[in-house]
């Protein structure tokens, strides 16, 4: 890389590469009346598996450096992996119940006839799944400065149509532009070295790439393109909490507790961001200066709510459009508000049709 790059020591410590027992006792929310309710927990120990990063395993981890968890008499194991597309066949073989995912996740399974449910919100992600110009266009204003240019993706993943959102939108002629098809970390570097000009990518990478003098120019929900600055919708995504339905029938209980720890973790996040990001840094392996921005580009919240609904209708319809599903998966046969019910029924302002 060129003498503008960031140094991985500077920018990763280490970034992803990688039940049963006594049971306790939930305390569910205080009602109108003030009475509480204790909740019995099925099982006290669970393991949780994502990968180390500020949209899937953020809260969870937030979560259990407050003592949230041991809060409910839960006992969560973590479990990292490389990549959330190691989630689907995991889930989908029965190694694992319980898995943070995206809605694509969800929708793959769920398209597949695999039984799992979305049973809690993480984080609105859209604002993560970005484009970035490498260092010769970043100063350019006309959009024909990109017809013809080399756009690098990684195939399978949505942020590509952020590029297709703003090329659509900017008259630009997509005939005339190449392709390139490259793992996260490869973009990074290609874009550096001028072997491509975009890169459509999502966080850390998009980060990495504007530290090495990139320049962010558009994410799934918002363009900075000049003069056409503002709020978009070209790539809507959230993060859930995915579990088997054998987990779901057999501890909603255990699961109510996990979700009111996290929502506590979701709160403090949302009240103190870069007191949570010094909490998180040792756990996520990110310096607290990187993990502060990285976290500002998601929308925290444990609520089913109209991001959820137009992250299942933009995902739908691009996994059919790029044939990994047959047809659109209805949302109520893949999404589960009972155990957010149980935490805070005010936590539900939308319901999966």
């Amino acid at each position: 890389m060129s003498t503008h790059a960031v140094s991985r020591r500077r920018f990763l410590w280490g970034l992803g590469a990688a039940a049963g027992g006594a049971a306790g006792i939930l305390t569910a929310p205080t009602s109108a009346r003030g009475a509480v309710t204790p909740y019995k927990l099925e099982v006290n120990k669970i393991d949780v598996y994502g990968t180390r990063d500020p949209q899937l395993m953020a809260m969870p981890s937030l979560a259990e450096v407050s003592g949230y968890f041991k809060d409910e008499g839960l006992t969560v194991e973590r479990h990292f992996v490389a990549s959330a597309g190691e989630l689907p066949n995991m889930l989908a073989s029965g190694n694992i119940s319980i898995g943070c995912g995206g809605v694509t996740t969800l929708l793959i399974l769920g398209g597949q006839g695999v039984p799992v449910y979305g049973v809690l919100q993480q984080a609105d992600i859209s604002g993560t799944q970005a484009l970035v110009l490498g260092r010769r266009l970043a100063n350019i204003t006309d959009p024909k400065a990109l017809n013809g240019v080399k756009v690098g993706q990684t195939q399978g993943n949505s942020p590509i149509e952020v590029w297709t959102g703003l090329a659509t939108e900017l008259g630009v002629d997509r005939s005339s532009v190449k392709v390139f098809n490259l793992k996260p970390p490869e973009l990074v570097v290609a874009l550096d070295k001028g072997d491509i000009d975009v890169m459509a990518s999502f966080q850390p990478y998009i980060y990495q790439a504007t530290q090495a003098g990139a320049k962010l120019i558009a994410t799934g929900n918002r363009s900075y393109w000049p003069g056409r600055e503002g709020p978009r919708n070209w790539v809507r995504s959230n993060s859930m909490v995915i579990v088997t339905k054998a987990m779901l029938d057999k501890n909603p209980n255990t699961l109510a507790a996990y979700a009111r720890a996290v929502t506590r973790a979701v709160a403090d996040a949302n009240a103190d961001t870069p007191k949570a990001a010094q909490k998180l840094a040792p756990e996520l392996k990110i310096e607290p200066e990187v993990l502060l921005p990285l976290m500002k580009f998601n929308a925290y919240s444990t609520a089913f709510d109209e991001t959820v609904d137009a992250s299942f209708k933009f995902t739908n319809a691009w996994l059919v459009r790029e044939g990994r599903i047959p047809k659109p998966v209805p949302a109520r046969d893949v999404l589960s508000t009972s155990i957010v019910e149980k935490v805070d029924p005010a936590l539900v302002k939308w319901r999966p049709a």
